[in-house]
């Protein structure tokens, strides 16, 4: 079975190492509980099953990688229960040997950018980079998810 623990925090963004090699996704939802998730990265497409124990430890299960034609994606974007989101993913390793997980939105949700990172424990101790804000933790902050973000993209949130 596979278990994941992620914290997720917001980002000091005048702080940000310079972002290499960036991953652009499309990512939608079919479903909430379990949450089903596709996420398509060039002609590649996954579909992960995620079903929560607490708000940072949860189950996983996910696909390997299949080969999409843009009509099937457009017929998994027509499915998906909410806007899906487009953002570039960017990985940073740490000391620690830690990969930080470094999000930046487009369109709707230009200007947000969130980093998460996967931690073998839930109290383990993090050392945070200078550029992740780590008082302001989101894990767990549904506002947040990317299925929110779909629904209440970050340009519609009142300053």
């Amino acid at each position: 079975m596979g278990l994941e623990i992620e914290r997720k925090y917001l980002v000091h963004q005048h702080l940000l190492p310079e972002l290499k090699e960036g991953e652009r996704m499309i990512q939608g939802y079919l479903s909430e509980k379990p949450s089903v998730r596709f996420r398509i990265k060039g002609n590649q497409m996954m579909l992960t099953i995620k079903d929560y124990y607490t708000k940072n430890r949860r189950f996983e299960l996910e696909t390997p990688a299949k080969e999409v034609t843009e009509e099937e994606v457009r017929k998994l974007m027509s499915l998906a229960i909410s806007p899906p989101i487009i953002k570039t993913r960017y990985t940073v390793k740490s000391g620690q040997g830690i990969i930080w997980e470094i999000d930046v939105y487009e369109e709707e949700n230009t200007g947000l950018i969130t980093v998460d990172a996967e931690i073998p424990q839930e109290d383990y101790p993090l050392e945070f980079p200078e550029w992740v804000a780590g008082d302001c933790e989101i894990t767990g902050e549904k506002r947040y998810t990317n299925l929110n973000l779909g629904r209440k993209p970050f340009a519609t949130w009142a300053e």
